[in-house]
């Protein structure tokens, strides 16, 4: 058996996914599955399309390969790179995206008619069209494209300028597509919302209903949204980390001698404290940052972290730990996408 080891419950990502995707069909939205957080799993994406769902989205092509022989749609979420689209015509349906010269790109290699979400930036500034004049470009050469069908237009919330979703910024979206629909002459039946932290809006009544697609991963996943906080509806603690202690010794709180840079190049100051009984587990911030775990028992602390190495002090710990016990942490949504990503940690789930 191996260690680190990441132990994923399917039973409640599957309890999450039902429950997300018939409150979002109460309120008539397209429920789509964001698989990113756990980079194509191939077991978490059989679970979403035995929930009902029926489009897979993940921001990295190699993910979506994984994906390619399940029977749902494939949406990429991040702008396709130009270096990738010969990947891309080959297994995407669907793509969020903003830049015209490679759509252009991707209409040229494609042998089949690929859906377009057109995104605009509303704040977040991250990905998205800003100038009016710009996207009324933008849309005038999409309709000369054979291959490429704009479905849409989308935006995105809470990620890189942490701007949360309004209703106002909705209306102004449904308003741009009206205006767009009128001027070109075209239909697109889309708005695609934003991610989970569109929950904290979608009871809203000034929400338009023209807003009909959520693009849900955090959410079904963890059971969090905005802010990461806990979504009550959902179950949290999908996701354990286990962790196989190594060293077990009485040690001084605080390290002595001249000091230096640690191995991260940052100064380090301990308050000494004593002797304390410290363990140490094979798990390092080559797998994760300790300040995204939590041990599950209480009355550990994590002292911090080498490239291989995790301290803890276990002085307060009342029960026996050995060489060889396992210790299991909680994890933040940082840590599983760091863990999930680590070829030393072992993938196991629970059914």
């Amino acid at each position: 058996m191996s260690f680190p080891k990441l132990i994923i419950d399917l039973e409640k990502i599957k309890n999450n996914a039902l429950i997300v995707a018939e409150e979002s069909a109460k309120r008539n939205y397209e429920l789509i599955g964001v698989e990113k957080l756990v980079a194509g799993d191939l077991e978490v994406a059989k679970t979403l399309i035995d929930a009902g769902i029926k489009t897979l989205a993940d921001s990295r092509i190699k993910n979506l390969l994984k994906l390619k022989d399940l029977q749902a749609k494939k949406m990429l979420l991040r702008i396709p790179m130009l270096s990738e689209i010969d990947e891309l015509v080959d297994i995407v349906d669907v793509c969020l995206i903003s830049e015209i010269q490679t759509i252009i790109e991707i209409n040229k290699k494609a042998k089949k008619v690929i859906e377009i979400i057109l995104m605009i930036e509303t704040g977040d500034i991250r990905e998205g069209l800003y100038d009016k004049e710009i996207i009324f470009s933008t849309v005038e050469k999409i309709k000369e494209l054979k291959n490429i069908k704009l479905v849409g237009l989308g935006t995105n919330f809470a990620c890189f300028g942490a701007t949360v979703p309004s209703v106002n910024k909705m209306i102004e979206l449904v308003a741009l597509k009206n205006e767009i629909s009128k001027k070109f002459d075209i239909i697109m039946p889309k708005i695609s919302a934003g991610s989970s932290s569109h929950f904290t809006i979608w009871d809203d009544k000034k929400l338009p209903v023209e807003v009909n697609q959520i693009r849900v991963g955090a959410a079904i996943l963890m059971g969090i949204g905005l802010n990461d906080e806990p979504i009550d509806f959902l179950q949290q603690n999908i996701f354990t980390l286990q962790a196989e202690i190594v060293e077990i010794q009485n040690k001084p709180s605080a390290s002595w001698g001249e000091k230096g840079l640690d191995a991260f190049g940052r100064e380090k100051h301990f308050d000494d404290i004593g002797i304390r009984k410290k363990a140490i587990v094979a798990l390092g911030r080559q797998d994760c940052p300790y300040d995204e775990i939590t041990p599950v028992k209480e009355h550990m602390k994590i002292l911090g972290q080498s490239s291989d190495h995790t301290i803890l002090d276990i002085t307060d710990y009342e029960q026996e730990l050995k060489i060889g016990s396992i210790i299991e942490f909680k994890l933040s949504y940082l840590a599983v996408l760091s863990l999930i990503t680590s070829e030393y940690v072992a993938k196991t789930y629970k059914k």
